[in-house]
């Protein structure tokens, strides 16, 4: 009855006439014509990559065979280019590929080889494609693009022009020009430290630290590090702490006891951290005697870090933080104890006598940690 209701309707009639079978043949054909185009996209779309691979491949060949010839020969002044290559490389595309393969292979090669893999690399006037990207502010991933290649091709006459972004207000741009002046100049282009106003991720840093690295010996830094750890950036404090341990610089650890007051509660942490890697035996009584000053998280670093140092002389210490509101102080504090002090065991024993919760349940982790 309510389909008979409905079908009498204005609008059941307006849906009898949209269904009838001329528009139901419509609207296959549309839908037939959609999937046509869509197949015609996706195989125009396979087709160009198809055919931007082959093309990408044949100047990748000639590449390689330039740069077979380059390890052959004493000097690129050697080789000559055929103008049909250079005829090639008129292609923005050809010429960003043969970019990606010079430096490719000069990541791979040393000495003689690397010196003319950039005198191709100059002569094919790719330089300049590569200056162009480090010079386009509105995009940052050419720009950062750019420093790279740059760097890799030992562009040192442009050290001037990449410095000037280590304190780029891009992330990628000033990490790839920070990168790219330790590449170049080593430990003395750690000077950026001075000027960058800008944060040091943890992610930078530790590419810094890996690129330092790769020149080996290790460098005196007792007259720079003071200066970066009273920089107003507490990020350049927190990676000159990790230079000072990185580097064992000894000769500045007075100026890592003035990081235990600093505001930044991760700059005291890395102070703390940097102390135990130059530890001596004053350190367990510098970091006892800033305990009380410090928050949850690095009193709790100060007593991993006393597990390593901590002698009888810290007993009394230890003993106190037994009476430690927080369970995890007590643990840990315990933990130093036993391991640490000649009578920290009979001290615990003792506690668990009189206080059995929780010190039976801390004497036995001490006891299966020992």
């Amino acid at each position: 009855m309510f389909a008979g209701q409905f079908l009498d309707s204005t609008i059941g009639k307006d849906f009898l006439t949209f269904m009838s079978p001329e528009n139901l043949l419509i609207g296959v054909q549309i839908m037939g014509v959609c999937i046509l185009l869509i197949v015609i996209l996706i195989y125009a779309q396979l087709l160009a990559k198809k055919r931007l691979y082959f093309y990408t491949e044949r100047i990748r060949n000639n590449i390689e065979v330039w740069i077979s010839h380059i390890i052959l020969e004493e000097s690129v002044e050697g080789i000559e280019v055929p103008k049909k290559f250079y005829r090639l490389l008129d292609d923005p595309k050809a010429r960003q590929v043969a970019i990606d393969e010079l430096t490719k292979c000069k990541k791979n090669f040393s000495g003689l080889v690397a010196e003319n893999i950039v005198a191709l690399y100059n002569q094919l006037g790719l330089r300049e494609d590569s200056l162009e990207k480090m010079r386009n502010k509105r995009k940052w991933y050419l720009q950062a693009r750019g420093i790279q290649e740059l760097y890799l091709m030992d562009q040192k006459n442009l050290l001037t022009k990449i410095y000037r972004e280590t304190n780029s207000k891009n992330e990628f741009v000033r990490s790839e020009a920070q990168i790219a002046i330790i590449y170049m100049t080593g430990f003395k282009g750690l000077r950026f430290l001075d000027v960058i106003s800008y944060p040091l991720t943890l992610w930078q840093q530790i590419k810094l630290l890996e690129q330092l690295r790769l020149f080996g010996k290790k460098e005196d830094l007792s007259d720079r590090i003071p200066g970066w750890l009273e920089s107003e950036n507490d990020t350049v404090v927190v990676f000159a702490l990790r230079l000072a341990g990185e580097y064992q610089q000894y000769a500045v650890k007075d100026a890592i006891m003035n990081c235990l007051v600093h505001p930044s509660d991760a700059v005291r942490t890395r102070a703390i951290k940097t102390l135990i890697v130059l530890a001596d035996e004053q350190t367990p009584f510098i970091l006892t005697g800033y305990f009380s000053k410090e928050n949850f998280d690095n009193q709790v670093h100060i007593l991993n870090s006393l597990a390593s140092i901590a002698t009888d002389e810290q007993e009394v210490f230890l003993e106190k933080l037994l009476d430690a509101p927080d369970n995890i102080i007590k643990l840990k504090a315990a933990v130093v104890l036993a391991n640490n002090c000649t009578n920290g065991l009979a001290i615990l024993e003792k506690r668990a006598a009189q206080e059995p919760e929780p010190f039976e349940r801390i004497l036995r982790h001490v006891k299966t940690v020992k």
